[in-house]
């Protein structure tokens, strides 16, 4: 299914980096958060907003002291608030740490001189909860912006943000027969994110967050590794999995002996799977075989069909079901693609070697979508 496309828009990092995350709560802007991940060098957040109108990047560029960035997530209500682990290194050990960091007010707005810019600074550390533990990820409950879960070890913890500092609501413990520590995690957005999600080899647990009880759980019968997952946005039950197999599947967790479908288009380990918020027929996959790939799963989303153009009566499907692009512009493993928190038809992807890419659904399979006639 391919398809002509716009340009990508490529930016180079000064080092190698893996953590790329949308900025949700600027809803009127293209932006997305980066960080770098150098043990030798100083390290960088880039808040990075792309011109609609121009199509240039502006970019922010802040110092990030704590250590190399391993993950970032940025809160929902607030822009100069996320949550990050990073591995601090001190003259004879290295430790992985995770924390509530906040973005201070540009106070050089025309400068990005490495001697004059700003740096972000710690506002809650996290060492307590972590313990002996290893963070793996942090992330922010979508609809409520001071809870978040803690994932670390094998250890799953849900917290709230307070005054006097971070409380435990609850903490559970997921545990696989050959796996030291959980790989990743995920909300479940909808029943206003009652449920949220772990992983650890090839299982998925979920566990509700009004109780800490198991919900339910999901096994992939390959015994593949599972490196990333994601929520339908749209439709309930619905989720996707990606893995070391390179597989691209997605699930009803109600019936979770069986995959609804299984696509393998990556010849390795596959790294991040999302869906559009907007538009769930649209799933984005990056891996370590360099590529990003837009996938079509309409059958399998909220809108698998629209009125014809042509006729009243007639139902026809929006897209097949298939690859409708791969992005062939990184050389490096892609460890995160992203689509923009504002704007459905812009996504980026982040390659080790510090390669950020901004991309566009192709034109066609947009109007196609928004059933405009071309």
């Amino acid at each position: 299914m391919g398809e002509e496309t716009e340009p990508s828009l490529i930016y180079g990092l000064e080092l190698q980096g893996r953590s790329l995350a949308p900025i949700t709560a600027d809803t009127e802007n293209i932006s997305f958060m980066v960080g770098t991940q150098s043990l030798k060098s100083d390290n960088f957040v880039y808040i990075v907003t792309l011109d609609e109108d121009t199509g240039l990047l502006h970019k922010r560029i802040l110092k990030y002291p704590a250590g190399e960035v391993w993950s970032l997530n940025p809160n929902p209500t607030d822009p100069n608030l996320f949550l990050s682990t990073y591995g601090e290194k001190s003259q004879d050990s290295w430790k992985k740490k995770a924390a509530v960091f906040r973005i201070p007010e540009s106070k050089n707005n025309s400068s990005n001189d490495e001697g004059n810019l700003d740096s972000v600074d710690i506002e809650v550390q996290l060492d307590e909860i972590t313990g002996k533990n290893e963070p793996v990820g942090a992330w922010y409950q979508p609809n409520e912006a001071s809870k978040f879960c803690l994932i670390a070890g094998n250890s799953v913890n849900y917290l709230q943000l307070q005054e006097s500092g971070p409380t435990k609501i609850w903490e559970a413990e997921h545990s696989v027969r050959g796996q030291t520590k959980i790989e990743t995690g995920a909300w479940n957005p909808h029943r206003h994110c009652h449920q949220v999600s772990s992983v650890s080899g090839s299982q998925v647990m979920t566990w509700d967050t009004r109780t800490g009880d198991k919900a339910w759980t999901l096994n992939v019968a390959s015994g593949s590794n599972i490196r990333s997952m994601d929520y339908n946005p749209n439709k309930q039950y619905y989720l996707a999995t990606g893995g070391d197999d390179g597989s691209l599947i997605i699930w009803d967790y109600r019936a979770p002996s069986e995959p609804l479908t299984t696509v393998r288009e990556h010849s390795h380990w596959l790294w991040s799977v999302r869906y559009n918020s907007f538009h769930d027929q649209l799933i984005l996959s990056a891996g370590s075989d360099c590529r990003v790939q837009l996938h079509s799963q309409a059958s399998l989303s909220s809108e698998p069909l629209r009125q014809s153009l042509e006729d009243d009566d007639v139902q026809e499907k929006i897209l097949d079901d298939g690859i409708v692009q791969t992005f062939f512009d990184h050389e490096d493993s892609v460890y995160t693609a992203e689509w923009s928190s504002a704007d459905p038809w812009t996504f980026a992807s982040l390659s080790y070697d510090g390669r950020l890419v901004i991309s566009h659904v192709p034109r066609s399979v947009k109007y196609r979508i928004l059933n405009i006639d071309t």
